[in-house]
């Protein structure tokens, strides 16, 4: 195998594969998984050890922790009362109203999970 440089840790190195997960099927059989999903330095276990950029400083920082929190305050006002005009549109169905108040959480938490990582 042809040894590459790690832009992270500057070594030379043979990336290894990382495979997706499997689920375990009983008597040692494993269902699914095992596609390469990406590669990683063995040394510093980076990712990103073909990119010469280094990603953004703000990504995962304290500061868009704290801005997550009203913006996705914002985003769950927004989705429950646009659930809500639509289940009185409909004549105030009780499942309507569940299902937008479960959407708009999980939606919510989908856009904070998306924004600080």
């Amino acid at each position: 195998m042809s040894r590459v440089l790690c832009n992270r840790c500057k070594r030379m190195m043979v990336p290894r594969v990382i495979l997706s997960r499997s689920i375990a099927g009983g008597w040692g059989w494993r269902i699914g998984g095992g596609k390469p999903i990406s590669s990683c330095c063995p040394f510093c276990l980076s990712e990103h050890w073909d990119v010469v950029v280094e990603p953004s400083p703000l990504r995962g920082s304290v500061l868009m922790k704290v801005l997550s929190i009203p913006l996705t305050l914002i985003m769950f006002t927004l989705l429950f009362g646009a659930s809500n005009e639509l289940a009185s549109y409909m004549g105030g169905s009780a499942i309507v109203q569940w299902i937008g108040v479960i959407g708009s959480v999980v939606a919510t938490y989908k856009f904070g999970r998306w924004f600080v990582n």
